[in-house]
């Protein structure tokens, strides 16, 4: 690695009509444990963290409990996988992973009730 720049990669999101719009129910969720991405996108992969979170928490309702109980674990295992592949610049098996992550989050808002 050179001594003054480096190479980076990274996930950004892209939305059809933006997170809240396209994930309703994970947005209203998602900024009640964190208000700073009230009008954000964060990406999907940004979001493993606070669905950690949120798996953590007590009281939830049954809807919210399920799906984080369903996909929780297959989730925060993909983000795991897509990090590993993208810091080894395999960049073709991270979009494949990136795909089934999009799936999971996609049940996963279906889930929630």
């Amino acid at each position: 690695m050179s001594k003054w720049m480096q190479i980076r990669v990274r996930v950004e999101p892209v939305y059809n009509k933006g997170f809240a719009k396209d994930f309703p129910k994970l947005y209203a969720v998602v900024v009640g444990l964190d208000n700073s991405l009230i009008d954000q996108s964060p990406s999907l992969m940004d979001l493993v963290p606070l669905v950690v979170r949120l798996s953590q928490e007590k009281e939830l309702e049954p809807g919210l409990s399920g799906a984080i109980e369903h996909y929780g674990p297959k989730i925060v295992e993909l983000h795991r996988q897509i990090t590993e592949a993208i810091g080894a610049w395999k960049l073709s098996d991270a979009e494949k992973l990136l795909y089934e992550l999009e799936d999971n989050f996609v049940s996963f808002e279906k889930e929630m009730g």
